[in-house]
C-alpha cells in the first residue's frame, strides 16, 4: 500500500534535524466506532482481538490486518501497512524520532477539548472527500461516523439514530467554529 501522507512530500530524514515528529492521520485512512470496554480482558492480545471482534462485526474480514486502539469508549482502527509505512520512513539513527501517530479525530478532540460544554457536543470534522461526525457528552463518546458526504446531513442522520436527548452545540473542529 502506498501512503501519500504530506502534499509534496516529506522533507528528507537528513533535512529534518533533530526532533520529535508526531503524524496526524487523516480520517481517510482511520475507521472508527463506540466500543464499550471490558475489564475482563488482560493484556495487548486480548484487547486487539477484543476490537478486532467488534469492527469485524462492522468492516467484515478488512479489519482483519488492523492496528487498534481504544480511548475511553472510542476505538480507531488503521490498516497495518500505514503503520509499518510510517515507522519505516524514518531510518535507523536518523535525528528526528516518530514519537506519536494520532487519528485525526482525536487529535482534534484533544486540541478543542476545553470548547466542549460539560453537557457535550456534536464534533465535525470535514475535507473534502469525507465527514467525521462524532458525539462527545457526558464525559464520554456516545456515537462516531466517518463517511463520505455533506457535513450537515451526515450531523442530522446521526441525530436521528443516536435519539433522545442529546445536545445541540456543534463544533466545526475543521475550521474552530461553534454552531
Amino acid at each position: 500500500m502506498r501512503v501519500a501522507a504530506v502534499p509534496g512530500g516529506l522533507p528528507a530524514p537528513g533535512e529534518l534535524g533533530r526532533c520529535r515528529l508526531t503524524v496526524v492521520l487523516s480520517n481517510r485512512l482511520v475507521r472508527y466506532l463506540v466500543v464499550p470496554w471490558n475489564d475482563a480482558l488482560d493484556g495487548e492480545a486480548e484487547e486487539q482481538a477484543y476490537l478486532r471482534h467488534h469492527f469485524g462485526r462492522v468492516h467484515g474480514e478488512r479489519a482483519r490486518n488492523w492496528v487498534f486502539r481504544w480511548s475511553d469508549g472510542l476505538a480507531s482502527a488503521v490498516d497495518k501497512t500505514v503503520l509499518e509505512a510510517l515507522k519505516g520512513a524514518l531510518p535507523r539513527g536518523a535525528a528526528a524520532k516518530l514519537v506519536s501517530i494520532q487519528p485525526e479525530l482525536m487529535a482534534a478532540f484533544n486540541r478543542a477539548r476545553g470548547a466542549v460544554p460539560p453537557e457535550g457536543a456534536w464534533l465535525v470534522l470535514a475535507d473534502e472527500e469525507r465527514t467525521c461526525v462524532a458525539l462527545h457528552a457526558r464525559g464520554k463518546w456516545l456515537a462516531v461516523q466517518n463517511a463520505r458526504g455533506e457535513w450537515q446531513a451526515l450531523l442530522e442522520r446521526e441525530r436521528y439514530r443516536v435519539a433522545g436527548d442529546s445536545p445541540q452545540t456543534v463544533i466545526d473542529l475543521s475550521q474552530g467554529e461553534i454552531h
